[in-house]
């Protein structure tokens, strides 16, 4: 899919774009949790969605993952959750 080719490097530094965050598909469902590499905390609200949940990166690919999904694998799963990404307008 090409729009994974250009998703890849959405993440610059520590901030995303808003247009490029709607574009992240979510992830629901993984088999192998524990190779899933965090890559920061998300919370943003746009005018049809609100993302409070975290980027993870999995099999070369971003995906988003919300606050639930992330509270219920902490007891499985050491996540830095410290790390804080920015989203940017536009």
């Amino acid at each position: 899919m090409k729009w994974q080719d250009i998703l890849r490097n959405t993440v610059k530094g520590e901030s995303i774009t808003a247009s490029s965050l709607r574009k992240v598909p979510h992830l629901k469902t993984c088999p192998y949790w524990d190779r899933a590499v965090f890559m920061g905390r998300i919370s943003h609200q746009l005018q049809f969605a609100n993302y409070d949940g975290g980027l993870v990166k999995y099999d070369g690919r971003i995906y988003y993952v919300n606050r639930s999904q992330i509270e219920a694998l902490s007891s499985y799963i050491r996540w830095d959750l410290k790390k804080q990404i920015t989203v940017i307008e536009g």
